[in-house]
């Protein structure tokens, strides 16, 4: 599937499962953005009032960037550390900023991010961006799941964050831990979309 097809199948099934008629009115923080949405909203026209996407990736935030008028669009490089994202980059902390207004932004999405994210990183991420979730605001990240595991396992054959799965017990908790509370959740899609989850500010 090309990945503007891709993206607007995720857009399409994340505006069903916050609940939404549509994402006309709604400010989109894209957390781990690729250019999928981007290029969902543009080729198939999909309303939305603003875009903003976050990646760690430079050279695709730079492209981004120099190719994408539309001024409902705008884009922030995060030189994270992940050892096989961006090895070079900054280990996220609690001084972890982003240059963006507090509370603006009605959704707040991370596909497929936590599926490669520790906990202390995972931590970092949702305390991040609940900073810029507006009070009614709505956050939706990705998982895989094991209710077999006692806590989180990295099953990638380096350990490098490749494909890491969380007890969803752990899951609940770390959230909750993180000022967010679960209000809707969702079953996976095929090996790669992982089971979604809706959360509110606590």
């Amino acid at each position: 599937m090309p990945p503007e097809d891709s993206g607007a199948w995720l857009l399409e099934r994340m505006r069903q499962q916050i609940g939404l008629k549509t994402l006309a009115a709604s400010r989109l923080l894209d957390f781990g953005c690729g250019v999928r949405f981007t290029q969902a909203i543009l080729d198939h026209r999909i309303p939305i009032r603003s875009y903003t996407g976050v990646d760690c990736f430079a050279e695709m935030i730079g492209f981004l960037r120099s190719t994408v008028r539309d001024r409902r669009f705008s884009y922030v490089l995060l030189d994270a550390h992940h050892s096989l994202y961006n090895p070079k980059g900054r280990p996220l902390s609690n001084e972890t900023e982003l240059p963006l207004p507090l509370h603006a932004f009605d959704i707040v999405s991370l596909f497929s991010v936590i599926t490669h994210q520790s906990p202390d990183d995972a931590v970092f991420i949702f305390t991040l961006l609940r900073r810029h979730t507006a009070a009614q605001g709505r956050l939706l990240f990705t998982c895989f799941l094991d209710a077999g595991i006692a806590g989180f396992e990295d099953r990638s054959p380096d350990k490098n964050g490749g494909r890491c799965f969380y007890n969803p017990d752990f899951l609940t908790r770390l959230v909750e831990d993180c000022g967010w509370r679960i209000v809707q959740r969702a079953p996976g899609d095929g090996p790669l979309i992982g089971d979604s989850f809706v959360c509110a500010l606590a």
